[in-house]
């Protein structure tokens, strides 16, 4: 994968009244895996415990009730992960570059509903490469040169980059961009307005049967 930007290249992946929908099956938000990193639900920045009452009926404690979720979409930002097969948009759109690529995909929706807050990650590069879809408001994407990571690991890095550092990349991205970010190269998104976007994360591995079910 290469550095690479276009606009209006996968227009009405989702939209707020889809997440709206995702986040209201109160099953699909599940927080209870013993590593927080494979948590479907991530609020990024936060360091407060969460609890909440759960019905007689309830099959699975560890999923965050809609009402909460809504709050802490209002102060965090926050993204779900494990969702490639949540719509078949976003299907579809991961069948299309996992063949491309011959790699494995998921999809982790991010928002920021505020944009005056900073990104909790800052500048960092991903041990996975990125393929990024805007889907609501604007963003601003920087990328800088890729640097030499010690040794393979996962999840984010932060480097000694600031800002103003030259960037490769300096984009502000509108509903329908996406851009293509590779492994090891730095980045920082920079909310514009209330935003959210997906991210195609890509590793080597089996991929998600991608066979959309119809009844």
């Amino acid at each position: 994968m290469k550095p690479d930007f276009k606009r209006g290249y996968s227009r009405n992946l989702l939209r707020w009244k889809e997440l709206s929908v995702l986040i209201n099956i109160r099953p699909l938000m599940s927080s209870g895996s013993t590593d927080p990193q494979r948590n479907r639900v991530q609020i990024n920045g936060s360091v407060e415990r969460f609890t909440w009452e759960n019905s007689p009926w309830t099959t699975d404690p560890n999923c965050f009730p809609p009402s909460l979720l809504k709050e802490l979409m209002e102060r965090y930002v926050c993204s779900f992960i494990d969702m490639s097969r949540s719509t078949k948009k976003i299907n579809d759109f991961a069948k299309k570059i996992e063949e491309e690529y011959n790699l494995s995909a998921d999809a982790h929706i991010y928002t920021c509903r505020n944009p005056k807050l900073d990104h909790p990650f800052g500048i960092h590069y991903d041990y996975a490469d990125n393929v990024i879809v805007q889907c609501e408001g604007r963003t601003n994407f920087k990328v800088w040169e890729e640097v030499k990571p010690d040794y393979e690991g996962a999840g984010v890095t932060n480097t000694h980059l600031t800002i103003n550092d030259p960037p490769l990349m300096d984009v502000d991205m509108k509903p329908g961009d996406v851009i293509w970010i590779p492994k090891y190269y730095p980045h920082l998104a920079s909310s514009k307005t209330s935003r959210m976007s997906v991210s195609f994360p890509l590793k080597y591995g089996p991929t998600q049967p991608r066979e959309w079910v119809k009844l």
